[in-house]
């Protein structure tokens, strides 16, 4: 059965059984050192169970001391700890500059490299999508981990995949970079592969077509008018390649778009999973983001696995399988967040779970990441999918325990800085009728001719799971909340721009 899970991917990996995956696509946060609070603090969600790669702290260090202490025992684990004792020794000249990024980066990616290999099949194999500046260091550690049993009849490694696109950028004193790294390994020398059939898509205007390119002779593609498009031709030796260049990135123009941070087009994944599974294969994506590779493996046929450490990803991951083939939770296995209202009690009880209760019912409300967070605050912003009213902020947030008055007042701070147009407070117990009487005293927030309560309750019960649409029943909110599936051509979700590497 496909499965989703939401936590700390090391801590999922290692519950998988050995050699049970067929294919891994995995396509971890580029260590760009970039500072991206916006995503870090909402799409990856800093306060569920993320974690911050690029520093050398004491959780990095602990981990590091996990890898020494398992090498003692496990043959794999000590060819990655003698691989990584050398970059302890190159890296610590950079404590001071970068904080150990680089060093943290490689412990944080070390033990889920030899998890992967453990589970992955003998005829397996995997490719592992990388920034440039981390390529080089990431397939040494592969190297070392893939060959730790120094199999002379066998080179895990098969290609370095040049991924050569297309991007607007500005100038500086240096090459645009127009490229990222796809490094291609195998288990054993008795792997799948097919040779990979080519794309033929226009530039600018690519049809979302993971489906529609299965099986269709190569040719000039038409669009909804039958008219055929500009497009790009290749000789069909290009396909061979280790460079892709036809494959472009996806324009804000595509109906694939979703609005995730730095989305990778389908078609991309679609030509790994073709190649090197066949149908009924299971395929895993340890870092999932948005979903493509789910995308392109049901599209394709195949056993998916998708594990993420943000709800935030996963909601619009199910939003995509829901909109492009109709799933629903009840068709795979959903792992790590609440679905009935014990699970949500359960949740509740656990302080550390509080923000992953928060942000899964703000989700539930139809609420996104708002493009308006605010870069020196905490605070994670909102907003509704309608983009129409995107201008909308929320703040949404959960409180354990009976509620009172002492749970409102912070709140209100939020209205009174005009940091937020509407506050909705999410609780297991209704509220007191004195938190009802503060909330009707704060004025109105006036939008577009009508006016809206700034402060609003939404006590989370058994009825939402068996009537979702319930929860509109008291909230009062600008547009329309319920969002009715759109056309194809429509799938997507108001951009947010980052620079990550979540897919």
């Amino acid at each position: 059965m496909n499965k989703l899970y939401l936590g700390d991917n090391l801590d999922i990996l290692r519950k998988i059984k050995d050699e049970s995956v067929d294919l891994i696509c995995a396509n971890p946060p580029f260590n760009t050192g970039i500072d991206n609070k916006e995503y870090i603090s909402v799409f990856s969600t800093k306060n569920e169970s993320s974690t911050h790669t690029c520093t050398w702290d004491e959780k990095a260090e602990d981990a590091r001391v996990g890898i020494k202490e398992r090498s003692e025992s496990c043959k794999i684990y000590k060819a990655l700890n003698e691989y990584l004792s050398g970059y302890d020794m190159l890296l610590s000249n950079a404590m001071t500059g970068n904080k150990g990024a680089m060093r943290a980066y490689l412990t944080f990616m070390g033990p889920r490299l030899v998890e992967m290999h453990r589970i992955l099949t003998e005829t397996g194999s995997m490719y592992m999508h990388c920034d440039p500046n981390i390529s080089h260091y990431i397939k040494v550690l592969m190297d070392a981990i893939w060959n730790h049993d120094n199999r002379k009849e066998s080179n895990s490694f098969k290609n370095e995949i040049v991924w050569y696109y297309r991007s607007p950028s500005s100038a500086s004193k240096k090459y645009r970079r127009m490229h990222d790294i796809i490094l291609f390994y195998t288990k054993t020398e008795d792997y799948a592969f097919t040779t990979p059939k080519p794309i033929y898509e226009n530039e600018l205007f690519r049809r979302y077509t993971v489906k529609d390119t299965i099986g269709r002779k190569p040719d000039r593609m038409q669009d909804d008018k039958e008219k055929y498009k500009r497009i790009r031709t290749r000789t069909d030796d290009a396909f061979l390649r280790d460079v892709w260049d036809d494959i472009g990135i996806l324009s804000p123009m595509v109906a694939e778009r979703l609005g995730y941070p730095t989305q990778k087009p389908s078609l991309l994944y679609t030509r790994m999973i073709e190649t090197s599974s066949k149908e009924g294969d299971v395929v895993l994506d340890p870092f999932c983001g948005g979903g493509t590779t789910l995308d392109a493996a049901q599209a394709l046929n195949r056993k998916w696995i998708g594990i993420d450490s943000s709800i935030i990803a996963l909601d619009v991951t199910e939003r995509r399988l829901k909109d492009r083939y109709n799933l629903k939770q009840s068709d795979y296995e959903i792992v790590g967040f609440p679905k009935n209202f014990e699970e949500v009690r359960e949740l509740a009880s656990q302080e550390t779970k509080h923000n992953i209760l928060a942000y899964w019912a703000a989700t539930r409300l139809n609420l996104m990441p708002s493009k308006n967070v605010d870069k020196k605050s905490d605070i994670a912003l909102w907003a509704l999918r309608d983009e129409k009213r995107s201008d909308v902020r929320f703040v949404a947030e959960f409180k354990a325990g009976k509620p009172s008055p002492d749970q409102v007042r912070p709140l209100l701070e939020y209205i009174e800085n005009d940091t937020t147009d509407i506050v909705i407070l999410m609780t297991l117990e209704p509220v007191t009728s004195e938190m009802q009487e503060i909330a009707g005293e704060i004025e109105k927030f006036k939008y577009k001719g009508l006016t809206f309560p700034r402060l609003q309750f939404w006590q989370i019960t058994d009825k939402f799971f068996k009537d979702p649409e319930s929860i509109y029943d008291k909230l009062k909110i600008p547009g329309k909340l319920r969002v009715k599936p759109t056309k194809k051509s429509d799938r997507r979700f108001p951009d947010i721009q980052f620079d990550s590497s979540t897919k």
